[in-house]
């Protein structure tokens, strides 16, 4: 039985569509989306933020233990970007995930980044049953894409 998980290098990656041609109205601005104002619990090492990169790990030590990370997005374009695509990882029979806004509300598909705006986002990885097998870690990347909203 493994006493301790260790949770392996944690990266967002999030892809940031491709402008179409839609004509000068619609070009992005220098800045794009990025990632700002990282916060983390205790049991989290942050190695930093880089545009839409974040590097950090964790680590689960008891049954409840959890870990969250908080990070603002930020929308510096011209336009309405839109998120077309998540991955996150799928509850497994020892870890839970949740990617969702500060107030509690699911990310999803559809969900619209207002121009020069800001949206907090909160991601929540909890330990909720015992390990059973050894060497057991965890890969608790997701990715967010955001696209010009059209």
């Amino acid at each position: 039985m493994v006493k301790y998980i260790r949770v392996i290098l944690f990266s967002i990656i999030a892809v940031f569509g491709i402008a179409m041609s839609l004509g000068s109205s619609y070009a992005y601005s220098d800045k794009g989306v990025y990632y700002d104002n990282v916060r983390y619990s205790d049991n989290v090492t942050f190695y930093g933020v880089d545009g839409l990169n974040l590097g950090f790990d964790a680590a689960l030590a008891d049954l409840g233990d959890s870990y969250e990370v908080i990070f603002d997005v930020v929308n510096d374009n011209d336009v309405d970007m839109v998120i077309t695509d998540t991955t996150v990882k799928e509850d497994d029979p020892y870890i839970t995930y949740e990617l969702t806004y500060l107030d509690g509300k699911k990310v999803q598909v559809g969900d619209v980044l207002e121009k020069n705006n800001t949206k907090t986002l909160k991601y929540v990885v909890t330990y909720v049953n015992p390990v059973m097998v050894d060497n057991y870690q965890i890969d608790s990347s997701f990715n967010i894409q955001y696209d010009q909203k059209i």
